[in-house]
C-alpha cells in the first residue's frame, strides 16, 4: 500500500462501510464507534484481509448498546467487554464469546490535582456500570489498598462531561478517548496493564442463533482478524496512521493508543481464569446472580 494513497482508501473504505445493505447474507457485526476495539476490522477491510462485501456494519456509542443489539439479534457478532458476555450467560442468555481480540487499552485519567493513584484513596471516580472499566477499576482498588466512591453512567459522553465539570475526580476511561482530555488541566495517573499485564477487555462474541447459519463467515471473520492482528503488529508506523484517519487523531494520539492497546487473538486458559475473576467480581457486586462454568460462556467454532 502506498503511503500517499491511504487517506484515500480509508476515505473509500468508510464510505463502503457506512452503504453496507442490509443483505440477508451478509454478517452483522456491532462495533462500540468511540473505542480502539475495532481497529484490527477497520486495518483488515484495508489491507483486504477482510472483505467488505462480507459484512454490515452497526456502530454503537457504548457496550450495553452493543450488547443490547447481540442479545436481540440486530446484530451477529459484536466486539465489546467480556464482562457483558459473562452477564449474558448468567442470565441464560445465549451469546457466547468465540475469541479474544482486544488486551489492555484502559487507564484512569484524573484532574491535575490527583498527583497519583495513593490520592484516589475517598474519591469520586466515574465509571461504566457492569463494564471492564468498572471492574478493573474495582480490581485496582482492592490491590493498591484504597477506597473510593463509584459514580455510575451509561456512555462514555457523559463520563467525560462529568470529569470535565468537576463532578468526578477521575474516570477509568479508554483509548483513545483517554487522551482527549486539556492535558493542562487532566492527566493519566495509571494503566491497567502495569499491574494486569496483556489482559483481556474486549472480545469477539456471537448469537449462538446464527452460528450454524453464518458458521462459514464467522470463520472467515475470525481468520481475516487473525491475519490483521498480525500486520498491526508487523507494520507499526502503518498501524499509527490507519489508526489517525480512521479515529480522527492526532499523531501523537494515535501512537500512544497503539502503544497501549495490544491485539492477540485465542482464548487460552490463563486468561479465562482472569475474566472469570472479574466475574466473581461483578457477583459481589450484584451484578450477577452466579456464576456460571466456562462452557457456557466460550463457544470454540469448528
Amino acid at each position: 500500500m502506498r503511503k500517499k494513497l491511504l487517506p484515500a482508501l480509508i476515505i473509500a473504505v468508510l464510505i463502503l462501510i457506512s452503504a453496507c445493505s442490509s443483505n440477508h447474507n451478509k454478517l452483522v457485526i456491532g462495533l462500540i464507534k468511540p473505542s480502539l476495539d475495532h481497529l484490527p476490522f477497520d486495518f483488515g477491510l484495508l489491507s483486504g484481509d477482510l472483505f467488505k462485501d462480507d459484512y454490515q456494519v452497526k456502530y454503537f456509542s457504548s457496550g450495553w448498546a452493543t450488547n443490547e443489539a447481540l442479545v436481540a439479534g440486530k446484530v451477529d457478532v459484536a466486539i465489546l467487554p467480556f464482562t457483558y458476555v459473562w452477564s449474558d450467560a448468567a442470565a441464560g442468555k445465549n451469546v457466547r464469546i468465540i475469541s479474544f481480540l482486544e488486551r489492555e487499552s484502559d487507564g484512569i485519567v484524573a484532574s491535575k490535582k490527583i498527583k497519583s493513584i495513593k490520592d484516589l484513596n475517598g474519591k469520586k471516580i466515574g465509571v461504566l456500570r457492569a463494564s471492564t472499566l468498572d471492574i478493573f477499576m474495582e480490581m485496582t482498588a482492592a490491590k493498591k489498598g484504597f477506597k473510593y466512591t463509584p459514580v455510575y453512567f451509561r456512555t462514555p459522553m457523559e463520563m467525560a462531561a462529568a470529569l470535565q465539570s468537576g463532578n468526578v475526580d477521575a474516570l477509568s476511561y479508554y483509548v483513545p478517548s483517554i487522551f482527549k482530555f486539556d492535558q493542562e488541566k487532566f492527566h493519566i495517573i495509571y494503566w491497567y496493564s502495569e499491574d494486569f499485564p496483556l489482559h483481556p477487555c474486549c472480545d469477539l462474541a456471537a448469537n449462538m442463533n446464527i452460528i450454524q447459519e453464518k458458521k462459514d463467515k464467522i470463520i472467515a471473520l475470525e481468520k481475516g482478524l487473525l491475519k490483521s492482528c498480525g500486520h498491526i503488529n508487523e507494520a507499526p508506523q502503518l498501524t499509527y496512521e490507519v489508526t489517525q484517519h480512521v479515529f480522527n487523531l492526532t499523531p501523537e494520539e494515535a501512537r500512544q493508543s497503539n502503544y497501549h492497546t495490544k491485539f492477540v487473538m485465542n482464548a487460552t486458559k490463563k486468561y479465562k481464569n482472569f475474566e472469570r475473576q472479574a466475574a466473581l467480581i461483578m457477583q459481589k457486586k450484584g451484578y450477577l446472580k452466579k456464576v456460571v462454568a466456562p462452557e457456557n460462556v466460550y463457544y470454540e467454532i469448528e
